[in-house]
């Protein structure tokens, strides 16, 4: 088990070498050996011996707030520095031209895995996603147009705009726009914000087990309190493990309405909506594309971005068939 999701409220403690979790009157173990990053998405108590067993062990802890928002991590130390990768990513950054180029492909791996997750449908006898393919076909032929950061935004915020828009031509009950954020105001915009914020916080732990710095990004702008890099990997695969993910437990009737707690416009997930959409989102996560899982095409994601900083192989997008 790479990654274990914490949904529940519960107690964190170390017996030995041993991390057992204290939960609705239960005492379960599990082995720190086969952990590398535990993910708390519910309120939790844990003391600096389990923080010291962690650190021991390289696993990463990720802490997610009231909201379902991602907050920070304890992060073990690095066990494998390398300086020549973050200075060629440094200047990489402050060479406008190879750093837009690098954002380019981003954006075309993220309008990629949008137009195949709706073209799956479209392929299906929903004529009326048409419409919206070809919009889209048309502002991904702008990407390699766009002379900077700006410009790339503003197409890639077009290209989510004809996306979402779509998303109630598919089926009704995935109507949801407008995109509201936070707090989010209704299921379908609580699932996204939840899902990416999990979609983000696994790219970070994979993109750690490279030398990449990571408040070092190509498209997204250096923010205090967070990886930016990450935020930049994670657009290629938000579509193909958090939206398609939405579209099969919505569309299939896996969704319960205590999942949610919802009051003037405010709409969150529950304590039994974390622990049913963590547990279908690990699932997903090792999902096999390809003779990979999800997670692995995740850490190649990083992988590759590596290869180009040093010169190895052009860096190319993760980029799934429809």
């Amino acid at each position: 088990m790479e990654t274990l999701f914490i949904a529940r409220e519960a107690k964190l403690k170390r017996q030995d070498n041993t991390l057992f979790i204290h939960a609705n009157g239960r005492k379960t173990p599990f082995p720190i050996e086969k952990l590398r990053h535990i993910v708390l998405l519910g309120e939790a108590a844990f003391n600096s011996r389990l923080l010291e067993l962690c650190g021991q062990h390289g696993v990463r802890v990720s802490v997610f707030d009231y909201y379902g928002y991602y907050r920070g991590s304890f992060e073990p130390s690095e066990q494998n520095p390398a300086g020549r990768v973050k200075l060629e990513q440094a200047a990489l950054v402050l060479d406008d031209n190879k750093r837009i180029a690098v954002a380019r492909e981003l954006v075309r791996g993220a309008a990629h895995n949008m137009r195949a997750l709706l073209a799956y449908y479209a392929y299906r006898k929903i004529a009326v996603l048409d419409t919206t393919l070809k919009d889209m076909d048309k502002l991904n032929g702008k990407i390699g147009k766009a002379a900077n950061s700006e410009q790339l935004m503003g197409i890639e915020g077009n290209l989510h705009q004809s996306y979402y828009a779509a998303w109630g031509k598919v089926d009704k009950r995935l109507d949801f726009v407008p995109r509201v954020r936070r707090p989010p105001n209704n299921p379908v915009n609580c699932l996204i914000s939840f899902l990416n914020q999990m979609v983000y916080t696994v790219t970070r732990h994979e993109a750690c087990k490279t030398h990449l710095e990571e408040s070092f990004a190509f498209l997204h702008s250096p923010g205090q309190g967070r990886s930016s890099l990450s935020l930049d990997l994670a657009e290629p695969f938000k579509p193909v493990l958090s939206h398609a993910l939405i579209f099969k437990m919505i569309r299939k009737g896996m969704i319960n309405d205590n999942w949610f707690e919802q009051q003037e416009g405010i709409c969150l997930l529950s304590e039994t909506g974390r622990r049913h959409v963590a547990e279908q989102f690990s699932i997903r996560l090792e999902e096999q594309y390809q003779g990979r899982s999800y997670r692995e095409w995740l850490y190649r994601e990083a992988l590759n971005i590596e290869r180009h900083l040093l010169g190895v192989a052009e860096y190319e997008a993760f980029k799934r068939k429809a």
